[in-house]
């Protein structure tokens, strides 16, 4: 915008040309308005001048009205008017393009933070914004720490020579922005040496939260700010606060994230461990017929079984589940597996007891639920329970005494069973996730049902739980001896038997 002066105050195109040019006409032509220089503006100069009154702008000499007083002192309070109200309008024209201007940056900031998702990026970004807005000759923005200590995460300049801390600690404590203009006589710029004149600082506040603080300062001599640029800090603050609000959440999000990919590896090669566990678990027994069926809720489950002969053609078979999910409950499985592959009784209660014994040792492993049964090549067999769903042979529960699960007490003793199982009957172990099926009523699949359900093939037992609405790890375990066949008898046969 071009400086003011009397002449661009009166040109022909400007709006008080008019006005002034019209009040000279009617005073018949002896007033006349000059620059500083004499130069003649409006009117016809003239010799015989009476009065000669001076316009003044900013203490200076902006022109003159010259001509008989009568007419001269009215021209001369007109332009001086004309000239007061361009500089108001001036002035105020300024003040808008000045606000608009900030607002434009403000605004410029408020879009850069919102794609800034890096602390320090969005420290740096608004300190930039803050310095081209405000004069300063340095800045910084603390954060607090893990430990909640306040450290520098941005800056430029040397912030160091005022040492802000102190200010920093008293602004945050109040909660409110402030301002310091004389900083040789504030006892929080502590240092001696310190070479700073001025300084700004606000709370980074979001909500309840105030994350850290934005301190501007100026070294040059005589700086002072003023309170709109308070007010202008304050605002960068509340968005600053806003976008490292946003940044830690990312950073949250992000850490979960890394987190949620390794738990999941980590899931994911227990699940590999404990499939190859279980292939090995089971294996062909002569006189016996084994089906074995294990159906996991998640990537791993907290079920186990192991089916393995004895020196005299016996086959001993154990059922359990393990309390707790997941990897804790996945290692503890792994554990159980190689103990048991380490015993060496052939008993079932001696077997339980030793597992038990063995956990008890390992600490806080939660219980372990399990059945173990022995059965020689003629079917008798020899029965222990430590608080496992009792087994179910052709169709019937066999009831088996209470006792405590497996990890809780030391030296437990467990009640051995005996009774036999005949050819063509099928002996059913399973796990609690068969009759604890949930359909999507919420109705459980219960234990009235797992009489008729233990006359069918394991695979369909644990099938038609699943179906139900599987909530736990399915294990069924179905036994039968092998039905030795009859001879037939041929023709031959049968007249030597007549004979």
């Amino acid at each position: 915008m071009p400086a003011l002066t009397l002449k661009s105050l009166l040109g022909r195109r400007a709006p008080a040309y008019a006005v002034v040019q019209a009040l000279l006409e009617s005073t018949g032509s002896d007033v006349h308005v000059t620059d500083p220089s004499g130069l003649v503006l409006l009117g016809i100069a003239r010799e015989d001048v009476e009065s000669r009154i001076r316009i003044v702008h900013e203490d200076a000499t902006a022109g003159y009205v010259a001509g008989l007083a009568v007419h001269a002192v009215p021209i001369a309070a007109l332009v001086q008017h004309l000239l007061s109200k361009e500089i108001e309008s001036r002035s105020l024209g300024s003040e808008v393009l000045h606000l608009y201007r900030e607002v434009h940056l403000i605004e410029q900031l408020s879009e850069q933070l919102a794609q800034v998702l890096d602390l320090p990026a969005v420290a740096s970004c608004a300190l930039d914004q803050a310095q081209r807005l405000i004069k300063a000759t340095f800045g910084v923005i603390y954060l607090h720490n893990s430990n909640g200590a306040l450290e520098p995460i941005a800056t430029f300049g040397n912030h160091a020579c005022a040492n802000p801390l102190p200010l920093v600690a008293s602004v945050l404590a109040k909660g409110s922005a402030e301002i310091v203009n004389d900083c040789g006589s504030d006892l929080r710029i502590i240092d001696p040496g310190h070479t700073c004149s001025a300084v700004l600082c606000a709370p980074l506040r979001s909500g309840e939260n105030i994350r850290g603080a934005i301190v501007l300062g100026s070294e040059s001599p005589g700086a002072c700010y003023s309170s709109p640029d308070l007010k202008l800090l304050n605002t960068i603050a509340l968005q600053t606060a806003a976008a490292v609000d946003n940044a830690l959440l990312v950073a949250e999000m992000v850490e979960a994230a890394r987190h949620r990919a390794a738990y999941a590896a980590e899931l994911q090669a227990a699940s590999t461990v404990q499939q190859l566990l279980l292939q090995g678990a089971s294996r062909s027994i002569p006189g016996f017929q084994v089906e074995p069926v294990y159906v996991p809720a998640s990537e791993v489950g907290g079920d186990f079984y192991l089916v393995y002969p004895t020196p005299d053609g016996s086959l001993i078979a154990i059922v359990g589940d393990v309390s707790g999910k997941g990897l804790t409950a996945a290692m503890r499985v792994a554990l159980i597996l190689g103990a048991l592959r380490r015993e060496t009784s052939a008993e079932p209660a001696d077997i339980l007891g030793a597992l038990n014994n063995a956990l008890v040792a390992q600490g806080q492993l939660g219980f372990t639920t399990a059945l173990c049964v022995r059965i020689e090549p003629n079917g008798e067999f020899s029965l222990a329970n430590a608080g496992h769903i009792p087994p179910y042979i052709d169709g019937q529960e066999f009831e088996t005494a209470p006792a405590l699960p497996l990890g809780l007490v030391a030296d437990q003793n467990y009640e051995t069973k005996l009774a036999r199982l005949d050819p063509g009957e099928q002996m059913v172990l399973m796990s609690d996730g068969v009759p604890e099926a949930r359909s999507a009523t919420g109705e459980l699949y219960g234990f009235a049902r797992l009489p008729e359900l233990a006359r069918e093939p394991a695979a369909q037992i644990a099938e038609i739980a699943r179906r139900y609405g599987q909530e736990d790890d399915i294990t069924v375990l179905t036994i039968r001896l092998d039905e030795v066949a009859e001879p037939v008898q041929t023709a031959d046969d049968q007249c030597e038997t007549t004979a």
